[in-house]
């Protein structure tokens, strides 16, 4: 007979992650870059030792100059990478991307860093990125936001 961990009933909710674009353009640029990236992506709700996935798609039109997409986590609410309640208490795990379903995923930090790099000039070129939160039985039960930056630059 198996003896189930009292703890399994505890289910860390939805990790909701909040969208910030930045384009890096020259002043004088006329349009050559634009970035649509949906406002929120969420995660639904998991059980420690598991980890939850989603996908966000994120639009790029660059017409002068071929470009990279760069993420980060949100300098001010969440430089460690990773996820915090309402009462501030960070997750113990970091939040992830990667560029395709099954990963590899890497964990976000507070440095942008290129999801996508040397990308061609196009117009409306889909960019999906997705997302992961692995949860351990140290996190709260709640449900958990981060912040995470977009940044388009130019090459």
């Amino acid at each position: 007979m198996r003896v189930m961990h009292p703890r399994i009933l505890k289910t860390v909710a939805a990790c909701s992650v909040t969208l910030l674009v930045t384009l890096l353009a020259p002043p004088h640029a006329e349009a050559a870059v634009t970035i649509t990236v949906p406002a929120t992506a969420t995660i639904g709700s998991t059980l420690p030792t598991f980890c939850s996935t989603t996908s966000t798609t994120i639009t790029v039109t660059s017409s002068k100059k071929n470009y990279d997409l760069r993420i980060r986590s949100n300098t001010t609410n969440n430089p460690n990478g990773k996820a915090k309640n309402g009462s501030g208490t960070e997750m113990l795990n970091s939040f992830q991307y990667a560029t395709a379903a099954g990963g590899p995923f890497t964990n976000v930090t507070a440095s942008y860093v290129n999801v996508f790099s040397n990308q061609p000039t196009g117009s409306n070129v889909n960019h999906i990125v997705y997302y992961r939160q692995c949860v351990d039985w140290g996190d709260d039960a709640g449900n958990f936001t981060i912040g995470v930056d977009y940044l388009v630059a130019e090459l």
